[in-house]
């Protein structure tokens, strides 16, 4: 069995050094040495490496990177691929892949630690002899992300469906609850929602062209106010809270998209469900904003910077029809 391995830092790949994590070239192959070392699935192991760094420093320049790399390998003669990823921005670097390769006939799975491999506590090792497993046993296609929570299962997730980190966790959730599939004592199932969603067209993404997406994204909180617009936002993202809310008397909301309006600069509302709502929606409902269907806010902020790169693309589909039809099982 054939696996590519492409490494790209994070803690998966540090050592401590005078009280910080730092990335560590050396280290990153021993994690191929501590998985042989366990007498698990033989692997003939081949690598690549776009960029080292944590992945708290991703930018649209690392993910168009790594889209290329992955790109440049996607049709060569592998049962599967492995990315290692830091846990800070794995959900990001998951989305971009799994929009940018719709059709993959291979698993690529990303990989994160976190804590060192050092640290017979860190699920690194767990997680990537898993991903081993994933692979050679046929397990799905596309893009995913396997980890280990505090529970101690190991949960294996679309791209697409990562959500943001609680506070203080590392623990790695699907928008949901809508996992892939888990392995529970050695028992491998299917999750309750593993199955694609039929997509109308498959479309491959263009990868982010520079550092920078020009998204304007907030969260509502109490006595948030709106931001300024600038000539160079090109598209507004904003996430609400769990009920799908936003406060509907914030000073100056109206005249914020009166603005983005008159700017032609389109508005996306993530995490509100069409369908019954409470009255404080109204509001902002009846402004030219686009309400996702339900996904994670991530993977929507990824798909609307890829697609808009996509220009080709928009010369004959317009932003909002790409943000509202699944791809890669974005939309749970």
């Amino acid at each position: 069995m054939k696996i590519l391995v492409i490494f790209t830092g994070g803690t998966i790949g540090c050592t401590v050094n005078d009280g910080y994590l730092s990335t560590d070239t050396a280290k990153t192959y021993s994690l191929i040495e501590l998985y042989n070392g366990l007498g698990l699935i033989p692997v003939d192991f081949t690598y690549d490496e776009p960029y080292t760094l944590l992945s708290e420093n991703v930018t649209g320049e690392h993910l168009s990177l790594l889209g290329k790399c992955l790109q440049s390998h996607a049709t060569e003669d592998y049962d599967g691929i492995i990315v290692t990823h830091g846990t800070d921005t794995i959900q990001y670097s998951a989305a971009a892949m799994s929009y940018l390769l719709p059709n993959l006939q291979i698993p690529v799975m990303f990989v994160s630690s976190n804590l060192v491999l050092d640290n017979p506590a860190g699920n690194g090792l767990d997680n990537f002899a898993h991903a081993v497993e994933f692979i050679a046993n046929k397990r799905g296609q596309g893009v995913f992300a396997v980890y280990r929570n505090n529970d101690g299962i190991v949960y294996v997730h679309r791209g697409t469906r990562l959500l943001p980190h609680l506070p203080y966790s590392d623990e790695l959730f699907s928008v949901g609850n809508a996992y892939y599939a888990k392995y529970d004592n050695k028992c491998y199932s299917f999750g309750p929602l593993y199955h694609c969603n039929s997509c109308e067209k498959v479309w491959a993404l263009r990868l982010p062209a520079d550092w920078s997406s020009d998204i304007v994204r907030f969260f509502p909180y109490p006595g948030m106010s709106y931001p300024e617009l600038s000539n160079g936002t090109r598209a507004i993202l904003l996430d609400t809270y769990h009920s799908g809310t936003l406060c509907s008397i914030t000073p100056g909301m109206n005249a914020f998209f009166e603005d983005a309006a008159n700017r032609n600069i389109p508005v996306f509302v993530a995490g509100a469900e069409n369908g019954t709502a409470y009255d404080s929606v109204k509001a902002w409902k009846q402004l030219q904003i686009c309400t996702l269907p339900k996904a994670s806010p991530i993977a929507m902020y990824i798909k609307l910077w890829m697609a808009m790169e996509s220009e080709e693309l928009l010369e004959t589909v317009s932003l909002e029809k790409i943000m509202l039809t699944p791809i890669s099982d974005d939309i749970v």
